[in-house]
């Protein structure tokens, strides 16, 4: 009969590598994102890095990487109005402010609504 007799040490390092085997793993820390989203329309405005972008809700922006910076969709940078230089006056109104403008055109740019050729009397 052969009798096996174990080192202390050897029996010490199989023990501690059945330990560690036995630690469960937490995943890595980062942003979470969403495995399902609904259909729900609740606009917002994401951003990644230098990048926005308009989606239909939050999950989405969320699902697609982007951090939801504001509700409703993104916003363009205004692109300034060409308009001609023509005099052809016009009376226009916004509000309760009225006012003579050189054309239309300028009119309009200025989110003023024509209301008929000529000065403003």
């Amino acid at each position: 009969m052969i009798r096996l007799v174990a080192h202390p040490v050897a029996v010490l390092l199989m023990a501690l590598g059945a330990l560690v085997a036995c630690v469960p793993q937490s995943p890595a820390p980062g942003p979470s994102r969403p495995q399902a989203c609904t259909f729900e329309y609740a606009p917002v405005c994401g951003q990644r890095g230098d990048r926005t972008r308009s989606f239909s809700n939050s999950c989405m922006a969320r699902a697609d990487g982007f951090r939801v910076i504001h509700s409703g969709q993104c916003r363009r940078p205004e692109q300034p109005t060409v308009c001609p230089a023509i005099y052809m006056p016009v009376c226009a109104v916004s509000g309760a402010r009225w006012r003579t403008f050189s054309n239309s055109c300028l009119a309009r740019a200025g989110n003023f609504r024509v209301m008929h050729q000529g000065r403003c009397r």
